[in-house]
């Protein structure tokens, strides 16, 4: 994905930081200026957008009568069923869980998960949950460790219209040190550009949570008197809406800016810092009540698409449990490095995919995002607060970010295009999922003293691969000096992966277009995707990501859609993790270069290195890269196989063209009487259960034999010693590569249910 604005004219670049003032005007006041080309395009013909916002439009999935393998054991009612199980259906139990129970055949995707603090059996996960035939937000609780779980669909916004957004997505969910709950997303209406991102709560484990709702003006300005809903709506006006847009003239046409990606995290207030809240109209700092302030302070962070065409990050805090919200700050600053074409005040105003993260002893702030400020290969900076997100640090750097070698249709892919791909999308090999690492991962150091300055990244990125063959690795990245400079990269994954001998084979220069013809057909490795990070109280850090390394041999032309499958293997997904720990940390001085520091190498790869604070080039051209030609034997952390089964991500959302954008864990305290010790828990997409024909312009009448069966499966393991002995190999994958419906299904009777 190429996020950057590289080729306008002078002018459009002066004008951005204006529009940032604009903008932020906009969202206190409700306001309407800019214009966009939907679908947010940047000038190459790249999209930006988060898949929630992209496929907001579209229809989520088949609504299959009879869909073999929807629904949950348990005790529980369960619909009529005529059919015998077919291969796949047997093969799909083992340890590993799905928390999605409904009976839909509809698609989930995107996975979030939190543990609470306070009640450590206690979990809440999130995903993009398309059970109502489009796009909204699911929640998924548990009180007793994952053993059963409770589903829904989060509240919709209500809106001054006395309307309700009924679309929704990009999930994240958190606890704070209190053990109260938050659910942020975005939600948006499917037809026309209303937007905004919104934090619902929950004070009972997430099963059931609050409706947010934009404030109604009950008396002219300058009055701060407003209403919530209608007459005995108790809420408080503004509960839970971080920013909000209406649109100005009824039609989906970019007409008003679009909210997109937020993130969301808790810590304490830092050191002087005191509780603020604010009125609901303007966002006018006030005195706040007592009895709503929170142990911590909350921070929601966004991308926001101007009428200048790009995407800018924007952050606001509340203190008082999500109930108010401080006005929409301008936050990714600017720098040297975010201004090859001599924009006004260097800034970096083209940004995606931001993460905040707080130390939960000191309370300063730390958010990352993806930039496309360059000429040619993105990157991905790092901004700190000090004061609760009142003033932030310029950028930092901490790597290019290798994502415009990636095989897309305007390269190469045209199948992809033909399923109904965007052509600018990047894609994997031998699929057609959208693969834009527009979110990768940041956590902080857990711990204080030593530990206070200690930040870590984890970025997937094509380094190498090709954009005829991918080959995506996971990097680690740390900083211990707060963000100032950055010791890596380190490959995670411990795989074999291949140095390509020329990169940018087939590329048309500084460009997402080219002709994979012109490269050689070679597999490199196999791909890992959709990082996510956390870190114990202890220092384990615990890495997950979607893998592909257990798919060797699966054959060239085969799978649900032949025309995709050129490479041998590398087509079935697994979830894995990774960890490694730190015990001591080190002091990196700004200007140091080259070699790591003795005592600064823990979890870091031989060939890392202390990057420079401030980048000196915008293309990396073909040669050498840091992080290249890694030895496996050499690699610092331990790989192991999380999911049981492989999945086809070929049967994930629309013919397998969407699978989300990530995945999450998450790493807490020991659960008492827990025979797996201090736990982390994984939760990630997974297309299991979903069917093809093998040959998808078949169908049969009365039944549609495509199920688009993409869930949410989780599985626990010990955040420290994951993995050990546990799992299995690839045997037996074959019953995934083109599952069996609806050829072996037999009738059985209407009496076997």
């Amino acid at each position: 994905m190429k996020l950057g604005v590289r080729s306008l004219v002078a002018k459009r670049r002066l004008g951005i930081l204006a529009a940032v003032a604009a903008i932020a005007s906009f969202v206190l006041t409700g306001g309407s200026a800019y214009a966009v080309n939907p679908p947010f395009f940047d000038d190459q013909g790249d999209q930006l957008v988060s898949g929630a916002l992209d496929f907001r439009d579209v229809s989520g999935g088949t609504n299959v009568t009879e869909c073999p393998q929807a629904g949950l054991s348990g005790d529980r009612a369960h619909p009529l069923d005529k059919r015998s199980g077919d291969r796949a259906e047997q093969k799909s139990s083992g340890n590993d869980q799905r928390l999605n129970q409904d009976f839909s055949c509809f698609p989930q995707d995107e996975t979030a998960v939190d543990q609470n603090p306070k009640a450590p059996r206690n979990y809440i996960a999130g995903a993009n949950d398309y059970r109502l035939g489009w796009g909204t937000s699911g929640f998924y609780a548990t009180t007793d460790g994952g053993a059963h779980w409770y589903d829904g669909i989060t509240p919709f916004p209500s809106l001054p219209s006395g309307d309700n957004l009924d679309g929704g997505g990009d999930p994240v969910t958190l606890f704070d040190r209190g053990g109260v709950a938050y659910y942020a997303q975005i939600n948006f209406n499917r037809t026309d550009d209303t937007s905004g991102v919104w934090v619902n709560r929950s004070t009972n484990g997430g099963f059931t949570w609050t409706r947010p709702c934009v404030a109604i003006r009950t008396a002219p300005a300058p009055s701060e008197a407003a209403a919530c809903g209608g007459a005995g709506d108790a809420r408080q006006p503004g509960d839970g809406t971080v920013g909000f847009f209406q649109d100005n003239d009824s039609m989906l046409n970019g007409s008003v800016p679009a909210f997109d990606k937020e993130w969301i995290t808790a810590g304490p207030r830092p050191a002087g810092v005191m509780p603020t809240c604010f009125t609901p109209l303007t966002h006018t700092a006030t005195a706040c009540n007592p009895a709503v302030v929170g142990v911590d302070r909350l921070y929601v962070t966004y991308s926001l698409f101007s009428g200048a065409g790009s995407a800018q990050i924007f952050l606001s805090y509340s203190d008082d449990q999500a109930r108010s919200w401080s006005p929409a700050r301008y936050i990714a600053g600017s720098g040297a490095f975010c201004a090859p074409g001599g924009r006004a005040n260097d800034s970096c105003a083209d940004s995606q995919g931001s993460q905040p993260t707080v130390n939960p002893t000191t309370g300063q702030l730390w958010v990352g995002f993806i930039n496309g400020d360059t000429t040619d290969e993105d990157q991905y900076l790092v901004v700190t607060s000090t004061d609760g997100g009142q003033t932030f640090s310029a950028p930092s750097r901490v790597d290019t970010l290798y994502d415009v070698n990636f095989p897309r249709g305007v390269n190469g892919r045209t199948d992809c295009v033909a399923r109904g791909q965007g052509s600018t999308r990047a894609v994997p090999t031998n699929s057609c999922f959208r693969y834009d690492p527009i979110f990768n991962s940041i956590v902080a150091d857990k711990r204080g003293g030593e530990f206070a300055n200690d930040v870590y990244v984890v970025l997937a990125d094509n380094r190498n691969g090709t954009i005829r063959d991918s080959n995506t690795d996971i990097f680690l990245y740390k900083s211990t000096d707060g963000g100032s400079t950055w010791i890596g990269p380190s490959r995670v994954n411990n795989d074999r992966s291949e140095t390509p001998t020329n990169r940018d084979c087939g590329r048309d220069p500084n460009s997402i277009r080219g002709n994979a013809a012109n490269c050689t057909e070679q597999n490199f490795g196999a791909d890992q995707f959709f990082p996510f990070v956390t870190i114990t109280n202890d220092g384990v850090l615990n890495v997950t990501f979607h893998d592909r390394r257990l798919d060797t041999d699966s054959p060239v032309g085969g799978g649900a859609w032949p025309t995709s499958k050129t490479e041998v293997g590398n087509y079935l997904v697994w979830y894995w993790g990774a960890q490694c720990k730190i015990t001591q940390t080190q002091t990196v001085s700004q200007t140091t270069t080259g070699p790591v520091p003795s005592g600064a190498s823990q979890c870091v790869a031989p060939e890392a290195v202390v990057n420079p604070t401030v980048a000196t080039g915008f293309n990396p051209g073909a040669g050498p890269i840091p992080g290249n030609g890694q030895n496996s034997a050499t690699l610092p952390f331990r790989n192991f196989q999380i999911s049981d089964l492989g999945t086809n991500f070929d049967y994930s959302f629309r013919a397998g063209i969407f699978a989300g954008d990530y995945s999450g864990n998450t790493s807490g305290p020991t659960v008492s009487g827990d025979s797996d010790g201090n736990q982390a828990m994984a939760v990630w997409t997974d297309s299991r259960n979903g069917r093809g024909s093998g040959a998808p312009t078949s169908f049969q009448p009365g039944r549609n034999p495509i199920c688009e069966q993409s869930d949410v499966f989780f599985q626990k393991y010990n955040s420290e010693n994951g993995g050990r002995g546990s799992k299995g190999n690839a045997s037996d994958s074959d019953v995934f590569l083109v599952a069996p419906c609806p050829g072996d299904i037999q009738e059985r009777g209407i009496g076997n249910h």
